[in-house]
């Protein structure tokens, strides 16, 4: 018998074993939206505004819920209240997003800066990623490296995000893959994001793919 790592309710009923028919009902997520940026559309169309005038480096966003309440407390319980249990349940809801992307693509976690991963214990990025390899058989890099320590961008004003990252990520030279996708737990301004893009295509990865679990509205 599966339980709710939400509630604790019975999952007989549910698509996941984590979460029950309920607490899914909790999920939501726009009816529209921009193909590249993930941004929600009031009409069908590909792209937004922002991506037909400046597209971002990446070709795609996928993620499987808003992040508004009660899912900012998931994020929050896996981020920093160590309850990695719960990128079991994120990995399961991100998992049929899967879908729209091919196996050749390798799933590679944001990565922490080595300072913030000993504080912390554990990289909630790599742990959801680690649960998606494991349910969908897509093969696991980390590869890419954090070799600068930001502050967090959540601290920080928008427009102080894009400097805060620039410069900050590097790939170790074991990296090989063409096609990758970076995966997180959350995506807001999108500019960590960008910049890991930016670092694999400049090692001459073809194409990059996001999938984070919530998409916070700018």
């Amino acid at each position: 018998m599966n339980n709710c790592l939400i509630c604790q309710n019975n999952t007989q009923d549910s698509d996941y074993k984590s979460l029950c028919v309920g607490c899914q009902s909790l999920l939501h997520k726009p009816i529209f939206a921009c193909h590249q940026f993930g941004e929600s559309l009031q009409v069908s169309q590909h792209l937004c505004g922002s991506c037909l005038i400046k597209p971002p480096v990446f070709n795609q966003t996928l993620y499987a819920a808003f992040y508004q309440a009660p899912i900012d407390k998931w994020v929050m319980a896996l981020k920093f209240g160590k309850k990695i249990i719960y990128s079991r349940l994120m990995a399961e809801l991100m998992l049929p997003l899967l879908n729209q992307a091919n196996k050749d693509h390798v799933l590679m976690p944001v990565p922490l800066h080595k300072s913030r991963l000993r504080a912390r214990g554990y990289n909630q990025a790599y742990e959801i990623a680690k649960e998606l390899a494991k349910y969908s058989g897509y093969k696991l890099d980390t590869s890419l490296l954090r070799q600068k320590q930001t502050q967090m961008q959540a601290q920080l004003k928008f427009k102080e995000r894009a400097k805060n990252v620039r410069g900050a990520f590097a790939l170790s030279n074991n990296f090989h893959h063409e096609k990758v996708i970076l995966v997180d737990d959350v995506m807001t301004s999108g500019n960590t994001l960008s910049e890991c893009a930016k670092t694999l295509i400049k090692s001459g990865v073809k194409s990059v793919k996001v999938l984070v679990f919530a998409r916070k509205s700018l």
